[in-house]
């Protein structure tokens, strides 16, 4: 059996701490505007994670083959149309 490369050599920690009833809101909008959109710009979206000591937080994971890829992905995403269409949104959740 071959083993498979590596995921993501590159891999963010984050933690987010949200207004509070705000974690399903901001879960919802980034599950339907930005894992794939992230995706379709080189983010591998490794996991996400509700906190369950703290139900105002939301956690996830996300990886890179290396940090010019990662700078890549970040400015394309954060740039793009769906990051400024939804980060109102998402911000006023934080």
């Amino acid at each position: 059996m071959q083993s498979s490369p590596l995921c993501c050599p590159v891999v963010e920690l984050r933690q987010y701490t949200l207004h509070s009833g705000k974690r399903d809101v901001l879960i919802d909008l980034f599950d339907r505007e930005f894992v794939e959109t992230q995706e379709a710009v080189g983010v591998k979206a490794i996991g996400q994670f509700r906190d369950l000591d703290h139900p105002d937080r939301f956690v996830w994971l996300r990886g890179f083959p290396d940090m010019t890829s990662r700078a890549k992905a970040l400015t394309d995403f954060y740039g793009g149309p769906v990051w400024k269409a939804h980060r109102e949104a998402a911000n006023a959740t934080m």
